[in-house]
């Protein structure tokens, strides 16, 4: 399940950064074709007048808010723990991991100078980086992309075996250039925009403190005035209205539109799911991370040094990064009070309460507490153990969960 909100009809992916970082990852080890959009006002604008365009972010499948407005406007709208999933983040944090597990990232778009220093700062700080590739493409215009596949690129890239393939041809194109690219490229395509100049030291990023304050438009406007002083003219002034009038009208905003932060349609009894937990190399493998052969090798060389725990093999045998083990055994005994907490919400001091109230109520469970105290909805409550469920099961981040069309007794029929 990859929970989403809709902004201005756009599909949001509601998840830390950590979390988003754990989901690409995943679907590098599938070797899936994917596409990962890092949306900010300038491009919810685009997609707001532009309906092709609109369908494009509508098919993608990671939209992150990389803009801190985004962020603010998702926690108006109920998503307390979101924080802002930036370009240079994401790109940080996928060549560090890639580094430490052997991924192999490509690099395609911008200058050949902009690449050439690019590389040179990757040597000096992710020297042990396996770079597949880099390539500034001829320049075509938005609306010639769709006639026409560059078979050679495509060629290219796939017998590279990158799986994490950074785009940078602008929005909306590269986004554009992502969707028309998808199945036929086989890795996950990020299209990172202004992060390869930034990377490469030509275009200084904002500091954090400008970031925090929500100025960063401010400061890539004072860096360079001519050529963003009309977007953000544009762009600006209409998403401040638009976001006022989402925040003022909620439910006729989002009427039709799919908004649940679970969108699979569950109907069913919170009291028949078995939120007990799936084994650490199951929840591995239903999460991509691992292919079954090579779980069926650590498991025989567990067997053969039971000293050893799953996971120190998988990490000894760079299967798995330490950052993402943690994350995932973590999620394998994940409390609904962690949960609860962790999306912010009920405070610390709220579910200390509740956890004294059950000691003396036993056998009461902890979301009855919550729901009697006026701390939490029912639907809160229930939602929140949807995702335990998810999490323990190691069908949390599944993307055959995502669809509309699933319903209940599809997650209870799932062969666990």
């Amino acid at each position: 399940m990859i929970p989403k909100k809709e902004l201005f009809h756009v599909p949001i992916t509601c998840l830390p950064l950590d979390e988003q970082i754990m989901l690409i990852l995943s679907w590098v080890n599938m070797r899936a074709s994917k596409v990962v959009c890092l949306a900010n006002v300038h491009m919810l604008m685009e997609a707001h007048h532009n309906f092709s365009f609109r369908k494009v972010l509508h098919q993608a499948d990671l939209v992150t808010p990389d803009g801190k407005p985004l962020v603010l406007m998702l926690r108006q709208l109920g998503i307390f723990n979101q924080n802002q999933v930036s370009g240079m983040d994401v790109f940080l944090n996928l060549c560090s991991l890639s580094e430490m597990t052997g991924k192999t990232v490509y690099f395609l778009g911008s200058t050949q100078d902009i690449l050439d220093k690019i590389k040179w700062k990757l040597n000096q700080e992710y020297p042990l980086l396996k770079i597949a590739g880099m390539k500034s493409i001829p320049f075509v215009p938005i609306d010639e992309i769709d006639k026409n596949y560059d078979t050679e690129l495509i060629k290219e890239i796939n017998q590279s075996g990158a799986g994490i393939i950074f785009v940078c041809l602008g929005c909306p194109k590269q986004e554009i250039w992502m969707s028309h690219y998808q199945g036929r490229i086989k890795g996950v395509m990020i299209g990172v925009g202004a992060v390869f100049s930034m990377y490469a030291g030509i275009t200084p990023r904002a500091p954090y403190w400008v970031r925090y304050l929500c100025l960063e438009w401010l400061y890539r406007l004072l860096q360079e005035p001519q050529r963003l002083w009309h977007r953000y003219g544009a762009t600006i002034p209409p998403f401040l209205y638009l976001a006022m009038r989402q925040l003022i009208n909620k439910e006729k905003f989002t009427k039709g539109s799919s908004q649940s932060l679970l969108d699979i349609n569950l109907s069913t009894d919170i009291n028949e799911l078995d939120t007990s937990s799936n084994k650490i190399g199951e929840i591995l493998y239903k999460q991509g991370v691992l292919s079954k052969e090579d779980l069926e090798r650590a498991i025989k060389e567990q067997q053969q040094f039971p000293h050893l725990k799953l996971g120190e093999i998988l990490i000894k045998n760079n299967l798995i990064s330490l950052y993402e083990f943690k994350y995932f055994l973590r999620n394998q005994n994940l409390k609904l009070g962690e949960i609860l907490v962790e999306k912010k919400l009920i405070k610390p001091s709220t579910l200390e309460k509740a956890l004294i109230i059950q000691k003396s109520q036993e056998p009461t469970k902890l979301g009855e507490i919550l729901v009697k105290i006026d701390a939490l909805s029912y639907e809160q409550v229930r939602v929140a153990i949807i995702e335990q469920y998810l999490r323990r099961k190691g069908l949390w981040l599944d993307s055959k969960l995502s669809d509309e069309k699933q319903s209940s007794r599809y997650l209870l029929s799932v062969d666990f």
